[in-house]
């Protein structure tokens, strides 16, 4: 069974990426709707970050996994060399 801490960690993941989807998808989707006077424009960055912030963070995160299955797969490599040996 899940402690307390558990279940705190948990909710503050599911709100943070509810916050995150809901101010992403107001950006990206209903902004480009509104008038370019309207006062909400002032809490979003320009347009263009819409595209390019999940565009690096995409990269970054491809990164980290294949350079993490390349060790694996370099580590597993050099246990079964030295089995044979």
């Amino acid at each position: 069974m899940a402690s307390g801490q558990d279940k705190i960690v948990g909710a503050s993941l599911l709100t943070f990426s509810t916050v995150v989807f809901v101010y992403y998808t107001l950006w990206a989707i209903v902004m480009p709707f509104v008038d370019e006077t309207y006062f909400l424009h002032d809490y979003f960055p320009p347009r263009e970050y819409a595209i390019r912030i999940p565009c690096v963070l995409l990269v970054f995160g491809l990164t980290v996994v294949l350079t993490f299955l390349s060790m694996v797969m370099i580590k597993s490599k050099k246990k079964v060399e030295k089995k044979a040996a």
